[in-house]
């Protein structure tokens, strides 16, 4: 047998220790042991998942802290970090929610993005009193998700194409 596994050895191997993936844990341990919690990659994890190969406990991004902190003052908690590098903290509880049922995971996102909704719009209508981006609104546009921040330029892009539509009025009167 070779040192390497693929995905079927380490499925069949499940129920027992892996030989010589200990680092998989981030351990010092040779092997990794039956039953130990590993973080995996969201597309391998999916997989195993629909194998019911493994089970799935709650990422960090939506532990019950950051919950808390949603339910409380949506508009207060800084998303770009939660959800990776990408800043996909929407996107991931979406994922997530396709392969398990949390019905308050899902109210919590659903009220949080409503609620932020309001102000990404606002902010972006005003950044252009920002003066090369060292505003509020920039300011303010640095704790968005990815989803939040495309709304955000959306937003900015529509009030410059606003304010440009209306010099251009004034020009001709």
């Amino acid at each position: 047998m070779s040192s390497f596994y693929s995905v079927h050895d380490f499925l069949a191997d499940a129920q027992i220790d892996v030989p010589n993936a200990g680092h998989l844990e981030g351990s010092a341990d040779k092997d990794l042991k039956a039953g130990t919690t590993v973080e995996l990659p969201f597309w391998l994890a999916d997989k195993l998942y629909e194998q019911d190969t493994v089970d799935l406990s709650l990422p960090r991004p939506y532990s019950a802290t950051v919950r808390h902190a949603l339910m409380a003052s949506p508009e207060s908690v800084h998303l770009r970090n939660l959800g990776g590098g990408g800043g996909g903290f929407y996107a991931g509880g979406v994922r997530f929610l396709r392969l398990v049922e949390d019905t308050e995971l899902a109210k919590i996102l659903d009220g949080s993005f409503r609620t932020r909704l309001i102000q990404i719009m606002d902010q972006s209508q005003h950044s252009l009193a920002d003066h090369g981006g060292e505003g509020a609104a920039y300011e303010f546009s640095q704790g968005l998700d990815s989803w939040e921040k495309e709304l955000f330029n959306v937003g900015e892009t529509s009030a410059k194409q606003i304010k440009t539509w209306f010099d251009t009025k004034a020009r001709k009167r």
